[in-house]
């Protein structure tokens, strides 16, 4: 299992880097696994701290134990570039569908990072850049709401240690999103379709392969699929519509992996419905009427039995 970078939010393990946890992996880390793909593209601001929000919740990892937290005993050092570089020349040459989505995300990742510094320096100079909802955001997760020292040192050394990458790669993570998504690799139709509707992608693929992903990532979703059930239920307003939802499939997938990951491991559910919940507030989410509280019910119980067939297997 690769090294990575722990990001603690509201009591959760995240996977900020790296391969997903292995399947003898504890349950806590694998259920946490989908949300360091999804933190960079959920919580982004506009302008200059695009980037910061989820640079800035990664100083959490460092923080003392709570009550309701639990503890993560020795954070993994983080992946070197020899490890990274690696992994992403497998996913260009030969390897499988899931090497390809590993070396996307990677690509994804460093490109994000290379903006990080220079957005979280801005946010520590002048911290009103930083809306309230995404602070709010930031401190619900456990995150701190200034930007530290240690944080900004972090994001320095990661933006280093992505610059093992030359232009030249980092432009072929659309092609490796999409050779992944072709090999049905788990996750890879949530992560293509968030790839294309990134703030600098927007508007640019053709409108049939967006609809063709958001029907792969919902169907996903109704078979209880983790790594898209988690970030369709952050999603709200905006991104919840990009991402081919409605209000009440929304309800539905918070809900259905809320339950799910409680019955993996009792208690973990709860932890990650505050990390989803202080995401999706952002978006600021209309409640809904009694029958589509109804509808979505329905839906909910689908997915679950779902996601128990696939675990008996």
């Amino acid at each position: 299992m690769a090294a990575a970078v722990l990001l603690l939010a509201g009591g959760a393990a995240v996977w900020r880097f790296g391969d997903k946890p292995a399947a003898d992996a504890p349950v806590a880390a694998q259920a946490a696994a989908p949300a360091m793909h999804v933190l960079p593209a959920v919580l982004t601001v506009p302008a200059v701290v695009a980037s910061a929000p989820a640079v800035a919740a990664q100083s959490a990892a460092s923080m003392p134990a709570v009550p309701g937290r639990p503890k993560v005993a020795g954070l993994p050092d983080v992946e070197s570039p020899t490890e990274s570089l690696r992994k992403v020349q497998l996913g260009l040459n030969g390897g499988t569908a899931e090497d390809a989505l590993t070396a996307a995300r990677t690509l994804q990742h460093c490109a994000m990072m290379a903006k990080a510094p220079e957005a979280l320096f801005s946010v520590r100079d002048q911290p009103e850049l930083m809306p309230a909802n995404v602070r709010k955001a930031i401190k619900d997760m456990g995150g701190e709401e200034r930007v530290s020292n240690e944080t900004l040192a972090r994001a320095q050394s990661e933006q280093r240690r992505c610059q093992v990458f030359d232009a030249a790669t980092m432009a072929r993570s659309g092609e490796l999103f999409q050779k992944a998504h072709d090999g049905k690799a788990a996750g890879a139709a949530m992560a293509y379709l968030q790839s294309l509707q990134a703030p600098d992608a927007k508007g640019k693929a053709d409108p049939a392969l967006i609809a063709s992903l958001q029907a792969n990532v919902r169907k996903a979703a109704d078979a209880g699929d983790p790594d898209t059930l988690m970030p369709l239920a952050m999603a709200s307003g905006d991104l919840a519509r990009d991402l081919g939802i409605t209000p009440i499939q929304r309800n539905a997938y918070r809900n259905a992996y809320v339950q799910i990951q409680d019955e993996r491991m009792p208690g973990m559910g709860k932890a990650m419905a505050k990390i989803i919940d202080a995401v999706a507030q952002m978006g600021s989410p209309a409640p809904l009427t009694a029958v589509q509280q109804r509808e979505a019910d329905a839906l909910t119980t689908q997915i679950v039995d779902a996601s128990r067939r696939a675990r008996k297997g």
